[in-house]
């Protein structure tokens, strides 16, 4: 091994049995990324975190849980002093009630999730880049180095946080807005891939992930250009939220251009508008449940809208209203629905 990947490895709180294991295995690229994201040697188990936190012991195993990470055995040290400042900062010796704690236990597992998913895209992005390294012949020592000297992760560090802000601005002010008139009418839209089961029992995983990364990408694109804006993403279902002719022009949008895109499969969607509740960045009520049921009777190249929704577009003449007939929803009745078309 290199001198200068062992004296990092070292600087960077790694054992020197690590060191030897990650190099007689191969997996010396993955240690060396280990240290550079949390460099530091253990300190802590859980109990002596708790104790020089003073946070209690309970709390700092439901945390770590709601981080997505299983219990650790007792007495093992994995903690450094990155984790006592995160706690300290997080808590402290501040004495919350059971109510406030569950309420942090709940925004700890809803950022969790987010955090999650855009940990695996950057993962998949460092694994391709070792993935190239290995095919070119690259020593696994050189491999650790160039990972080390190339990925700037204080930069990648700023880039998330003036995501984060800008995303938190504007989530403020939607709140707040909604807060303000919590009777406003809010559209609410689901459109999914339609044949989507069948067609990827028949594809390779890479052919699979292709498929949803170009939904998602069209999806993303033409919901923001109308105005509107996804919710969340769940396999190949898109939930996207806006005033209600916003969402309206979106799914219409995104049916038509899905229908020209080669690379995707025919979308089929529904809208629906009306109060909702917005809580941990999802939406719920009467109103979401209406648009996911109606989206499950929708055709390919279809969306359907309840008519509660047509009184809110009396006056809009972009589009055409065909009748659906009355369907009757499990749980919600009988609803009158209809086809939207573009008009002319």
């Amino acid at each position: 091994m290199r001198p200068d990947l062992r004296a990092f490895l070292h600087d960077a709180g790694a054992p020197d049995d690590d060191i030897a294991r990650a190099e007689a295995e191969g997996w010396l690229p993955l240690l060396t990324l280990d240290r550079a994201l949390l460099p530091g040697a253990g300190e802590y188990d859980l109990a002596s975190l708790a104790r020089v936190s003073g946070v209690d012991e309970s709390v700092l195993r439901r945390l770590w849980r709601a981080l997505g990470f299983p219990d650790l055995p007792a007495d093992v040290r994995v903690f450094t002093e990155r984790d006592l400042r995160a706690a300290t900062q997080l808590l402290g010796r501040a004495e919350l009630d059971s109510l406030q704690v569950d309420r942090l236990i709940q925004q700890v597992q809803t950022v969790s999730g987010s955090m999650a998913r855009i940990a695996a895209v950057e993962a998949d992005a460092v694994a391709d880049v070792i993935q190239r390294m290995r095919e070119s012949g690259m020593p696994p020592d050189e491999v650790a180095l160039a990972l080390v000297d190339s990925v700037r992760w204080d930069d990648l560090a700023e880039l998330i946080d003036y995501e984060h802000r800008v995303q938190l601005r504007a989530a403020i002010w939607r709140r707040l807005t909604l807060d303000a008139a919590p009777d406003t009418a809010i559209g609410v839209g689901f459109a999914d891939l339609a044949g989507y089961t069948n067609t990827t029992r028949h594809l390779e995983p890479h052919e699979i992930a292709a498929l949803v990364t170009r939904w998602e990408d069209v999806a993303f694109d033409v919901v923001t250009a109308h105005g509107a804006r996804v919710v969340k993403t769940i396999g190949d279902e898109v939930m996207f939220v806006g005033l209600p002719d916003e969402v309206v022009a979106a799914a219409l949008a995104l049916c038509k251009t899905a229908a020209t895109d080669p690379a995707l499969l025919s979308v089929r969607g529904a809208v629906a508008a009306g109060p909702v509740v917005s809580y941990n960045g999802d939406f719920y009520g009467p109103v979401v449940n209406l648009a996911s049921r109606l989206t499950d009777l929708a055709k390919a190249d279809e969306i359907l809208a309840a008519g509660e929704l047509r009184p809110l577009l009396a006056d809009d003449t972009r589009y055409q209203w065909v009748s659906h007939g009355v369907h009757r929803l499990r749980g919600i009745g009988a609803v009158e629905t209809f086809a939207l078309k573009v008009a002319g």
